[in-house]
C-alpha cells in the first residue's frame, strides 16, 4: 500500500481535524479515489469491515500502535485500499480505494 503524509502546521490557526473535512481533501486530491477507512489514533476508533458484518474485530492490538499493518491488510483485501493518507496534525489515517 502506498502511503501519503500531508503535515499542516500554523502558529496562528489550527487546522480542522474533523474527519469528514479530512475526507474531502483527501478525495479532493487523489480524485477519483474514495475512502473505504479510517483509523483515528486520538479516539481509538476504526471503521472495521468485520464490526460491520456483527463478528469480532481483530485489530484491537492496534489500537496504541502508530502503524495498523493487519488493518491496512484487511482494507486491501476486502476494499480494494491502495493509498494511506496520514494526517499527523490529527491522529487520522485515511485509506483510500
Amino acid at each position: 500500500m502506498e502511503s501519503v503524509t500531508i503535515q499542516i502546521d500554523g502558529q496562528a490557526f489550527r487546522a480542522t481535524e474533523v474527519i469528514s473535512d479530512l475526507r474531502i481533501v483527501a478525495e479532493t486530491l487523489y480524485g477519483p479515489m474514495k475512502m473505504v477507512g479510517f483509523w483515528d489514533r486520538h479516539q481509538n476508533i476504526h471503521l472495521c469491515p468485520f464490526v460491520e458484518r456483527h463478528q469480532d474485530c481483530p485489530h484491537e492490538d492496534e489500537i496504541l500502535a502508530t502503524r495498523f499493518t493487519s488493518y491496512e491488510k484487511t482494507l486491501q483485501r476486502e476494499r480494494q485500499a491502495s493509498l494511506a493518507i496520514d494526517f499527523p496534525h490529527a491522529g487520522i489515517t485515511l485509506y483510500l480505494s
